[in-house]
């Protein structure tokens, strides 16, 4: 039977480093992999040393559980740039601020209550809006012009749970993505929405592993 994680704890593999990422603490840990590969051989339902002591202290610690499937780390291919934006017409972008202080209340709320992170896999579903890049690119001038406006916005996991909340305002599903690197450490997260990057640049997010999507 092989391990996996449980559903609070994600993981990804970094060039044979091992990097578990714990939803409930807000938490990330790096084993490097002289340490790892034993792990990995475990997650994969390969032969592996079931005394082995960093596995046996995940174990205990339930950094990871016996499951009933392989574990099996995020692919995909690189998402790419949105076209330059285009203006959009008054009354939508009056629109717009309204619904960015909503996400913005929304967003600042569930921080002081301590639910940044738990909350990222509640998200409610809406129902789906078919728009083009060039939409979603003038929307995105919007809201990086809004942002602009809020003290403390512009770390990586504030802006992109204010994104993820506004667009599902605007009945856009978009993917809240989660990426690490090791020497150094290093976390970072993004906003995808149908294979373009929003919130960032295709050229800095290939840097980091995919260690979760929500």
């Amino acid at each position: 039977m092989p391990c996996a994680p449980p559903s609070h704890v994600k993981l990804a593999s970094v060039e044979g480093d091992l990097v578990l990422f714990d939803m409930l603490q807000d938490e990330y840990l790096a084993i490097p992999r002289d340490s790892a590969a034993n792990v990995l051989s475990a997650l994969a339902d390969e032969p592996h040393d079931q005394l082995d002591p960093t596995l046996t202290e995940l174990l205990e610690s339930r950094f990871l559980v016996d499951g009933n499937e392989r574990w099996h780390p995020h692919t995909g291919s690189p998402p790419a740039s949105l076209p330059d934006p285009v203006p959009l017409v008054r009354p939508y972008a009056l629109r717009l601020l309204v619904i960015f202080l909503l996400a913005v209340a929304q967003t600042y709320l569930s921080y002081r209550r301590g639910e940044a992170i738990a909350s990222l896999s509640q998200r409610s579903n809406v129902a789906p809006t078919s728009l083009s890049p060039n939409t979603m690119a003038a929307i995105m001038a919007h809201f990086t012009c809004l942002r602009c406006l809020v003290p403390g916005s512009g770390r990586c996991l504030i802006q992109s749970m204010l994104l993820t909340r506004f667009l599902g305002h605007l009945g856009i599903s978009p993917e809240l993505v989660f990426g690490v690197r090791t020497h150094p450490f290093e976390a970072h997260c993004w906003v995808e929405w149908d294979a373009h990057v929003l919130n960032d640049s295709p050229d800095h997010v290939c840097w980091f592993t995919v260690i979760a999507r929500f």
